[in-house]
This record gives C-alpha cells, structure tokens and sequence, in this order.
C-alpha cells in the first residue's frame, strides 16, 4: 500500500499590491479622531467628584479616625524611637560570622 498525500492546493494572487502597501495606505488616508474636549473636561470633573467622595468615606470609617485620633495624640505616626532600639537591639543578629582559617 503506498500513502497517498493530499492534492496540492494553489492560490492565486487575486491582487497586485502587498498586504504592507495595503496597511500602509490605510494609515496614510485615516482620518485624525475629533477630540471632543467639553466631554474630556467633564469626565475629569466627574471623576475627581467621585475621588473626593471616596476621600470623605475614608474619613469617616471608624478605623481611620481611630488612626488619625492616634496619630493626634502621638504627635506623628511613627515612634521616633522605634528605629533606635532595633539598631541598638538586633544589630548583632545581621553581622556575618568571621571566617574560619583552614
């Protein structure tokens, strides 16, 4: 039994211009877009309303005036004296060992 391979299917080119001229004239002929500049203002309007009522949200969750009555009375946010005690404290712990003489 010898395999049979399938018939060779041709096309022929129904054009003589490239798909790249095709895209390129595309390109060259497309029209600029018209901006609508009235309606971009009032998306950025509209969207910065929306951020300030998110904002005002924020403020008014419990959690957050609990952080920011806390950050009140401490004065700042970060203990100032935090980053003296971890220096002082575990600033061995990251040293690397000496090396050893074979």
């Amino acid at each position: 039994m010898a395999a049979q391979s399938a018939p060779k299917v041709v096309l022929k080119s129904t054009t003589k211009m490239s798909l790249n001229e095709r895209f390129t004239n595309m390109l060259k002929n497309k029209q600029p877009m018209p901006v609508n500049i009235r309606a971009t203002m009032q998306q950025q309007q509209l969207a910065s309303a929306r951020n300030r009522r998110l904002a005002q949200q924020m403020e008014n969750r419990p959690s957050v005036q609990a952080a920011l009555k806390l950050k009140q009375r401490n004065g700042s946010s970060r203990d100032p004296g935090a980053a003296e005690r971890f220096t002082s404290q575990s600033h061995s712990r990251f040293k690397t060992p000496p090396s050893r003489a074979d």
